[in-house]
């Protein structure tokens, strides 16, 4: 016996009534909801397909209508389900093509933001089981999507060669795929393909901002920073920056505009226009105090023009307001470190990396902490030769001179210390003396560093290799200390006995000195500073020698390949006696103005070669002796081979006065820098 619902039995006697069967209802309907189908009416198809299959359930040609047109309006994973529980009936074609946008609909939630950051990716592995659950078929569209999901699980590396392969294969690669190609290439250190990729995915996808904004960063790690930039204004200027809907009350924000406008400031401060950046920045984040993103962002400028703590609290302030934001993580970790607070940089460190390992970001982030807390060494080596216009040298040099120097500290030992031990020589020729005078020092020191303080102290044993009444075999010892007051001030002071930078001259008479020195720092921007300095030298035969000097900088044009710079120096100094066997003038001052230009002809992230061009003319004045006019020249080689590790060699040539006697000096010196 067949029961039917009331409902059923009302419909049934209502069509009987007006002479119309249910079987040709049914036709009807089937009909137009074909050619809803038909007309691209998804919605309307499905909504005739449910009423219809509410009254036959177990009609299985409705059941494949209403899953292929759930696929079609977008429903994936729904069509997804029901095609599992009645493969049957449908073609492998159409199973292959709802099996292909189920991965594709995991990939597009798996590139959603995650409400918490423990979950971040566990749709886009969910996406990655789901494509290798179906890899078999090996179709372009499943490659595709693998693509895509390799790309939001970050793994770049592997994305880019599955890009490689499929261009290799002669495979046209659709413009949403390129996008995730290009986003990888990118990352995985390879920006000329980026370029490539992203070109041909903006141009499909020219409302998608985030892929444009992709292609200028592509643009800028290419050395192309004229094209990022000229990239990004081009969007700023065609996208009006309030959008108002016919017959709306009010405006909605343009968030192409913004997206476009924010990343032009940052791709200008990687530019070396810091400056522009932030003027574009702060007005924005004055007007959106709230904005997690803004000040982020205006953080990361801020710490590029040499102000941490304002950046810090930049970076607090984003990231209270969203946990979630990388660059506020990021950026507090830089800040901190730069402020001298490791422990807390160290607990940010490992709290971004326990959430993000596999981040690209994240990850340069990691490398660079590991070269900020591991070893340091410096090693350098320095000779020169000087001769005078008249019949001998009178300058403190010597006829010639020399050196070099090393130094290893160790790794940070409890986020604040570090033990060092050195080895150092200087050495110069004076015609008046042995062949050659030397101080010749080995020591040990210990560094501490925390917020505002900074301190150290070494210990030396310190030897001229000579006997007789005159040799200098003695202990040496120096402590130096400095604080800084806030972003642009900081002082500095030093004291050491039987100091290294005592003359040498006067070593070669058997005499030492005592220095003590006062220093401060006043630094405007990434651009400009000024720094003064009063040192005194004790003399063991009682002479008191005394300066006073003022430094100070100013580029007057910074680009990321070219960098002019003016630089000046102001000094007066005086000596207690005038009978010193070592040159000592009682009274003496002199100026210079400089100029230096550096070119950078080649750069790869944090390697690079540049080039540096110096030019100085001053004069220089001595009790007894008119002022003269000394000039000077220079030339430097530059490599920077990774971050915090440097070689630089160089040039250098000047025409000092010595007791009023003209006299040519030329020096060469290399040093190495490993470690932050």
């Amino acid at each position: 016996m067949i029961h039917a619902s009331p409902a059923r039995l009302c419909v049934a006697m209502a069509l009987c009534l007006c002479g119309v069967s249910p079987a040709t209802a049914r036709g009807d309907a089937l009909e137009q909801a074909t050619q809803a189908r038909a007309r691209g009416e998804w919605l309307a198809a499905l909504a005739i397909y449910e009423r219809l299959q509410a009254d036959s359930p177990d009609d299985a040609e409705l059941y494949r209508l209403r899953t292929l047109t759930l696929a079609d309006v977008g429903s994936a994973s729904r069509a997804w389900a029901l095609l599992q529980a009645r493969p049957g009936l449908f073609t492998a074609d159409e199973a292959a093509r709802m099996e292909a946008d189920h991965v594709a609909r995991l990939a597009v939630w798996g590139g959603a933001r995650p409400l918490d950051e423990p979950r971040r990716l566990e749709d886009m592995r969910r996406a990655e089981a789901a494509a290798l659950a179906v890899q078999a078929a090996d179709t372009p569209r499943h490659a595709f999507d693998r693509l895509v999901i390799l790309n939001g699980l970050e793994q770049h590396a592997q994305a880019a060669d599955l890009y490689r392969r499929l261009r290799a294969e002669g495979i046209t690669v659709p413009a949403y795929a390129l996008a995730a190609a290009g986003d990888s290439l990118l990352a995985a250190r390879h920006p000329e393909e980026a370029v490539e990729a992203l070109e041909g995915a903006a141009e499909a996808l020219h409302d998608d901002v985030d892929t444009q904004v992709v292609l200028a960063y592509a643009y800028l790690e290419s050395g192309r920073h004229a094209d990022a930039t000229r990239h990004l204004a081009r969007i700023v200027r065609a996208e009006p920056a309030w959008q108002r809907e016919p017959g709306a009350r009010t405006a909605d924000a343009n968030w192409n505009r913004y997206s476009a406008e924010t990343n032009l400031a940052m791709v200008l401060a990687y530019s070396g226009h810091p400056g522009r950046a932030e003027a574009m920045l702060a007005p924005m984040a004055a007007m959106a105090p709230a904005s997690s993103d803004l000040n982020a962002k205006l953080g990361a400028v801020v710490l590029q023009r040499g102000r941490p703590e304002e950046a810090l609290q930049r970076f607090d302030v984003a990231h209270t307001q969203d946990p979630r934001n990388l660059d506020a993580r990021i950026g507090r970790v830089d800040a901190l470190a730069e402020l001298g607070r490791m422990r807390r940089a160290r607990r940010a460190h490992d709290a971004l990396m326990q959430a993000w390992p596999d981040n690209v970001h994240a990850r340069r982030l990691h490398e660079q902490w590991r070269h900020r807390t591991g070893w340091q060494v410096e090693a350098s080596l320095h000779g020169g030769r000087g001769d005078a216009d008249g019949p001998a040298t009178a300058s403190p040099l010597g006829s010639r001179d020399g050196g070099h120097a090393l130094a290893v500290r160790s790794p940070l030992l409890g986020d604040r210390w570090r033990l060092g031990a050195f080895r150092s020589e200087q050495w110069a020729e004076f015609a008046d003396a042995t062949p050659r005078v030397r101080d010749l020092r080995h020591g040990i020191g210990l560094h501490f560093r925390h917020d505002r303080l900074e301190w150290e102290v070494q210990a030396a044993r310190s030897d001229d290799r000579r006997t007789g009444p005159l040799a200098n075999d003695a202990t040496a010892y120096r402590a130096a200390a400095g604080w800084r007051f806030n972003d642009q001030w900081r002082a500095r002071a030093e004291a050491g006995h039987n100091d290294a930078d005592a003359s040498l001259q006067a070593r070669a008479a058997g005499i030492l000195a005592d220095t003590a020195a006062l220093g401060l720092q006043w630094t405007r921007d990434e651009r400009a500073g000024l720094g003064g300095e009063f040192r005194q030298w004790r003399y063991d035969d009682g002479n008191r020698r005394e300066s006073l000097s003022v430094d100070g900088y100013n580029a007057v044009l910074a680009m990321p390949r070219l960098r002019f710079e003016l630089r000046g120096q102001v000094h007066v100094g005086r000596g207690s006696r005038d009978d010193a066997p070592y040159f000592n003038p009682t009274r003496d001052a002199g100026w210079t103005l400089g100029a230096d230009l550096r070119t950078t002809h080649w750069q790869r992230y944090d390697h690079a070669f540049s080039q540096q061009f110096g030019v100085a003319l001053g004069q220089s004045w001595q009790d007894g002796f008119s002022a003269q006019w000394v000039p000077s020249l220079g030339y430097r080689h530059a490599w920077s081979l990774g971050y915090g590790r440097s070689l630089d060699y160089g040039v250098n040539w000047s025409r000092p006065v010595y007791d009023g006697q003209r006299e040519r000096h030329l020096s060469f010196d290399v040093q190495l820098h490993w470690g932050q």
